[in-house]
Formats: C-alpha cells, sequence, structure tokens
C-alpha cells in the first residue's frame, strides 16, 4: 500500500513557483477524485429505471398450470376443437 503513496522531493518544495506547481497538481487529483466520488454516490442513490410492461409472472410466458409451465398460443390459430395436452419431452402444456 506505501507504494500508492506520494510524498514531495525537496526538489518539488524548493521554490514558491515549485511548491505551487505541485501543489496544483495534488489539488487537481484531489478534486477529481471528489468528484468520480461524488458521481458514483449519485449513480447508487438514483432509483432504477422501471421496466415497462407487466410484472414477472403475469405474461403468457409466465402461465403456469399446477405449477407446470403453459406454452403460449397464438389466438388466431386456436380453434374450438383444440386440447390442451401434456407434452413429456419439453415438461409442459401446450395446445394442439
Amino acid at each position: 500500500m506505501s507504494g500508492s503513496r506520494w510524498y514531495p522531493t525537496t526538489e518539488q518544495l524548493k521554490d514558491p513557483a515549485a511548491l505551487e506547481r505541485t501543489l496544483r497538481q495534488v489539488l487537481n487529483q484531489h478534486y477529481a477524485l471528489q468528484d468520480a466520488h461524488a458521481a458514483l454516490q449519485k449513480q447508487v442513490t438514483q432509483p432504477t429505471a422501471k421496466a415497462s410492461g407487466p410484472p414477472p409472472g403475469s405474461g403468457p410466458t409466465d402461465t403456469m398450470l399446477l405449477g407446470i409451465p403453459v406454452v403460449p398460443i397464438d389466438t388466431q390459430r386456436l380453434t374450438s376443437g383444440a386440447t390442451l395436452k401434456y407434452n413429456k419431452k419439453n415438461g409442459n402444456f401446450e395446445f394442439v
């Protein structure tokens, strides 16, 4: 951890102009870190965008019958003679 810390050298503090440059560099880095931290805090505190559409579990792809999924069907294709059958291969109900 000590390898990532910075301490000024005597060369950087030898006269007022060098001290001013060194202090300006340190403060620029400090303020950039503060800005990045503020942006992260703002991102965390903002509520997430709400997903549009029905809540999970209420759509046609989430339909369950006795805990077994029912395959969605196109209502245009559904006829009066269609029956609901269990498909062992896929493990769900479907209209045929």
